[in-house]
């Protein structure tokens, strides 16, 4: 298949296309601001999907197969402080992006959701599948949950095949340092070079949180594509539960000096989701994808990843 891919150079997109090349398709997208080549790419192109004629013709002239939609405001902090902006880029902005596939009648559409869209859920109710109500509490659920929405009645409504994912946490090399699990692997590695001070502060812990590697992640988005029933919403996760706190005490476990981890209340959320563990069986049954890379080997290659870039800011500021 050829396969366009908004969002291409973001973290998750960059593993994607590398892997859609891995499995033989022809890949393209675009970026907000293309900064250079992204692995498995042929082209990258500009593209801003708030502007819906953009939007459109960079659609219409790829003449895609299918077309997987990354590019969004990702940060749930974020959208705390700029709620409008994350509703234009992940509300108005996936509207395009469906209205574009729809005159190109492209073949097959994922729209990636995320967790957020179940808002609270509780430890008793069990791991949450996809036919739990979407009622979410923070802005960049509710953004999420409108995306998810709007692929829904693109199927239901005009016959669009357009698959749905409700991807769970995950991180990996390659994550901004604005999420916690890239930023404490970053200041990790500081600390180890003697760049950073050994103790990191970090927000509430108690939080638990199903956490997927991104690696695996994309073979499930892969997956779906190619075996993913149109109409249908597919939670991408691991089902199992651990707190942010046993988490981060992973990555603190393998560094090379000691380092603490100190409660900032500055850091936290107006509202939290307290708990989400999802339920990966329809994804399992559909595609026969199940997440393989364990959290230690995801720690341990995300700090890799800021120890290698450490090293290469230093080297870079000797020459």
């Amino acid at each position: 298949m050829r396969v366009f891919v908004t969002g291409i150079d973001g973290f998750v997109g960059r593993h994607l296309a590398a892997r859609l090349a891995d499995d033989g398709h022809g890949v393209i997208g675009s970026s907000l601001s293309p900064g250079g080549a992204v692995q498995g790419a042929a082209e990258v192109v500009a593209l801003d999907v708030t502007d819906a004629p953009a939007t459109t013709r960079a659609i219409r002239e790829a003449e895609p197969d299918a077309v997987v939609h990354l590019a969004g405001q990702t940060s749930v902090a974020t959208a705390f402080e700029d709620p409008d902006a994350t509703f234009q880029v992940n509300a108005l902005g996936t509207l395009h992006v469906l209205e574009a596939c729809r005159e190109a009648d492209a073949a097959r559409v994922v729209v990636v959701s995320s967790s957020e869209v179940y808002g609270r859920r509780e430890p008793e109710d069990g791991p949450v599948n996809e036919s739990a109500p979407l009622a979410p509490i923070t802005p960049y659920g509710t953004s999420k949950a409108a995306q998810d929405l709007l692929g829904h009645q693109y199927a239901r409504g005009f016959g669009l095949p357009v698959i749905r994912v409700r991807a769970f946490p995950h991180t990996g090399p390659g994550q901004d340092p604005r999420f916690v699990f890239p930023s404490v692997a970053r200041r990790i590695a500081l600390a180890e070079a003697g760049a950073g001070p050994p103790t990191i502060r970090v927000g509430w812990l108690g939080a638990v949180r199903d956490l997927s590697d991104v690696r695996d992640v994309v073979g499930a988005y892969a997956a779906l594509l190619e075996r993913g029933q149109p109409g249908e919403a597919y939670n991408v996760c691991s089902g199992i539960g651990r707190t942010i706190g046993d988490a981060l005490e992973t990555l603190v476990g393998l560094a090379e000096r000691p380092v603490t981890l100190e409660r900032d209340e500055e850091r936290l959320r107006p509202t939290e989701v307290e708990w989400i563990v999802g339920d990966p069986s329809k994804v399992e049954a559909a595609t026969g994808w199940s997440p393989r890379i364990g959290w230690q080997e995801t720690a341990r290659d995300l700090l890799d990843d800021w120890r290698n870039r450490i090293g290469a800011e230093e080297r870079q500021a000797r020459v």
